[in-house]
């Protein structure tokens, strides 16, 4: 197999990563059957070197929702306090 260099950003690294752990963890080869790859541009940029835990979330809510991908760095604050609340209380606030 081929080295491949950057992979950290490339989306077949990710692939690598979910193929591995699906072996590991269920013994099966992983099933991407229904997975589509979408190249999003203009998304909202993480600005700092502590929010990516949140911006990862967010992406995840806005896009399982269908919502527009319109945060901002400035909401995380905001964003962690509600993730935090949706985890004491066991629900989404939507």
């Amino acid at each position: 197999m081929q080295i491949l260099y950057g992979l950290k950003y490339n989306i077949l690294y990710y692939i690598l990563i979910l193929q591995a752990e699906s072996l590991d963890k269920k013994k099966t080869e992983f099933d991407s059957t229904g997975w589509e790859l979408i190249n999003v541009q203009d998304i909202p940029q993480q600005m700092n070197g502590s929010d990516c835990g949140v911006f990862a979330c967010q992406f995840a809510e806005h896009l399982a929702r269908g919502a527009k991908l319109n945060f901002t760095q400035e909401q995380m604050p905001f964003f962690r306090r509600k993730m935090a609340l949706e985890i004491l209380n066991g629900e989404l606030i939507v």
